[in-house]
């Protein structure tokens, strides 16, 4: 059911005590073999001129499945691991040969990146040759090498998720303050931590926190499959994460919101404070030739943008002789129709058409905000939720439970991706990172 499958790849995955027990059962195949074949030579010889015979006949006919797969898998498997190695080596250099891009944020998606091409580089090989060989072939000290180094990197990646977060959390909710505080050292300390609770969830196996059925069989590399241990390693490496991340970033969205809806609020105050005008009957002599002076009334208006008038109010002024009023914004001179005359509605109609786009700005900003953490949090739990999910309930339940190779390798792999998903997430949507990016490609670039 389970011989030989690597739906474990080094990680806490299923099919870890039913390979165990699958061995046991070619063991004793083995044994069963050997005693017939010392009891009859003549059988055995026979049986081995059949095979051969059979074989050759079904050779030339059939393609072997086994090498299909083996192909198909390896062709597939290699692209991931070099576009994973791909996308991540370009943030890398993005950051390291873009001055524009050197700020503390970018630092922690730099880590990231670094984090996850140690997981395309040191782990997904080996995690592949286990795959496409359906066994184990390099050896308990490499295993456990393995098994060590998939879970530190692993960890890691997923840990530096929570710590871009939490500089968001803190960049969006206390911004003036945190300008000071968002320095090197602490973007330092928290690449710092997320390292050291990967260390203290990869070691404890090779100190001898694992089962006794763990090495039971030869042909198989599986993480401790020690009921304590595995509720430890899943819980800091991922539940208690994935708690975090949702309500740090739903408290960003809260504080996003909030602060778009303020802004608006405010522009409308301003606004409003622009259109409040002030009329002033301005008295202007003409003289003709001597004659006697005549007066003509005008209105001219003023910019008061001090003045608490509601919006498209109009506040009256005193009488006063000689100047024209021009307008401050377009230094034109305008004039409003006399008093008792009706009052246009045309700045008002302007002042709500301008509301109304705004709102819809707004509303377009809230749904982007939306958008973007939706993929952030949608992709991590995609890729992650059922592979810990598994890797919590087999353990308790191995004799009981039972799940296709191929849904064991898809949801292995399927946590793997997320390292190839991370730099576009987090990099390649931002036009800063385009910018650099294209200028990598086109190898005309110059630090500055």
């Amino acid at each position: 059911m389970c011989a030989a499958h690597p739906s474990g790849c080094g990680s806490p995955t299923a099919c870890g005590k039913l390979r165990s027990e699958c061995g046991c059962i070619m063991d004793l195949r083995a044994t069963s073999s050997n005693d017939s074949n010392a009891t009859s030579g003549y059988s055995d010889t026979a049986a081995v001129d059949w095979d051969e015979g059979e074989n050759a006949t079904g050779s030339g006919s059939l393609p072997d499945p086994e090498l299909s797969y083996q192909i198909i898998t390896s062709l597939f498997l290699g692209a991931l691991i070099l576009c994973s190695i791909f996308g991540n080596s370009c943030v890398v250099a993005a950051i390291a040969l873009e001055r524009s891009l050197q700020n503390v944020a970018n630092y922690l998606i730099g880590s990231l990146a670094v984090t996850d091409l140690m997981v395309s580089v040191l782990v997904l090989p080996m995690a592949a040759l286990y795959q496409v060989l359906n066994k184990w072939t390099l050896g308990q000290e490499i295993c456990d090498l393995f098994i060590a180094l998939d879970v530190l990197c692993c960890t890691s990646s997923i840990l530096h998720l929570c710590a871009i977060a939490l500089d968001r959390y803190w960049a969006i909710t206390d911004p003036i303050d945190y300008v000071n505080k968002r320095t090197p050292r602490r973007a330092a300390l928290l690449i710092s931590v997320t390292w050291l609770i990967g260390f203290s969830i990869s070691i404890p196996p090779m100190l001898g926190w694992r089962s006794a059925e763990d090495r039971a069989n030869p042909d198989a590399c599986i993480i401790s499959q020690d009921p304590g241990y595995t509720i430890y390693s899943t819980f800091g490496a991922f539940y208690i994460p994935l708690i975090l991340m949702l309500v740090l970033y739903g408290r960003i969205f809260k504080a996003a919101r909030f602060r778009i809806r303020k802004t608006v609020k405010k522009t409308e105050t301003a606004k409003a404070s622009d259109m409040c005008l002030t009329l002033s009957p301005a008295v202007f002599h003409k003289r003709a030739n001597g004659d006697a002076v005549s007066a003509e009334w005008k209105r001219g208006y003023k910019f008061k943008p001090s003045s608490p008038c509601a919006n498209g109010a109009v506040r009256h002024g005193e009488e006063m002789e000689s100047l024209e009023i021009i307008e401050v914004s377009s230094n034109s001179k305008t004039h409003l129709p006399l008093p008792n005359t009706p009052q246009s509605s045309s700045h008002e109609n302007i002042n709500e058409k301008t509301t109304g786009t705004r709102r819809k700005i707004a509303l377009a900003r809230e749904r982007k905000t939306v958008k973007t953490l939706g993929i952030i949090m949608g992709t991590f739990i995609f890729c992650w939720l059922p592979f810990f999910i598994v890797a919590l309930v087999l353990p308790f339940c191995a004799e009981n439970c039972y799940m296709p190779e191929w849904l064991g390798a898809v949801i292995n792999w399927l946590g793997y991706s997320n390292s190839l998903l991370n730099p576009i997430i987090y990099a390649y949507f931002n036009k800063d990172f385009q910018s650099a990016f294209k200028k990598i490609l086109r190898c005309k670039f110059h630090r500055h």
